[in-house]
């Protein structure tokens, strides 16, 4: 179903959120996570949209953590074609989670896949001199988190939730650098009608329907 008004309410989200987190018009670097999904890709191709009156230069970012064989292959080829499309910068790298798991002797791959995936971008920040990564959290991804905190029994604390800005997650004591999320008022619904409307393409990632994974 063709929804042309979706365009304008992420453009307009995305717009806001800059303005809000004081990121706009001061010619930073923004460093981009892209999956390859509709979310991040519908967040890359919206702030490429707004980078010029913004004043943003953006730098894509893609963590290939080789869990899905030939499929994780075809993601980080795709991020590094789309970055080459729009003319922007990227740094695309492939790790190994399971070295990595036994390295660090974690139990929980989730948490591995997680570590590896913030200390990258962290990384990415540092280097292009970025004050903060922009993700592509949605209210979707909202709404597990806040069940997922309560079922843990974080309590009232876990009702609020992910912020729009908020400190870096990981390795400790990282400073700055911020995560920025603009897409929380957004449904991962509308990130795929985003890039449709503007017949652009994303890459679908199987582990979203698995249930092997808390998200």
């Amino acid at each position: 179903m063709q929804n042309p008004g979706v365009v304008s309410r992420i453009d307009r989200m995305l717009a806001d959120a800059l303005q809000r987190a004081g990121y706009s018009g001061h010619g930073i670097t923004l460093v981009i996570a892209v999956s390859g999904g509709p979310d991040s890709s519908a967040l890359l191709y919206s702030l490429y949209r707004l980078s010029d009156i913004h004043h943003l230069n953006l730098h894509v970012a893609h963590l290939n953590h080789d869990t899905r064989g030939e499929e994780t292959e075809q993601d980080a080829k795709f991020v590094a074609d789309l970055a080459r499309q729009l003319d922007l910068p990227s740094t695309i790298q492939k790790e190994d989670p399971l070295t990595y798991q036994r390295k660090q002797r974690i139990s929980s791959f989730e948490q591995v896949t997680r570590e590896m995936r913030y200390s990258f971008l962290y990384r990415v920040a540092e280097a292009q001199g970025s004050p903060a990564v922009a993700v592509g959290h949605t209210a979707d991804d909202q709404a597990e988190t806040v069940l997922e905190h309560i079922l843990r029994g974080s309590g009232l604390h876990g009702l609020k939730g992910m912020t729009e800005v908020s400190p870096w997650p990981w390795p400790p004591n990282a400073d700055g650098v911020s995560v920025l999320r603009p897409l929380l008022a957004a449904k991962k619904e509308e990130t795929a009608a985003y890039c449709r409307e503007l017949g652009r393409y994303y890459r679908y990632d199987s582990e979203n329907s698995s249930p092997k994974f808390t998200r």
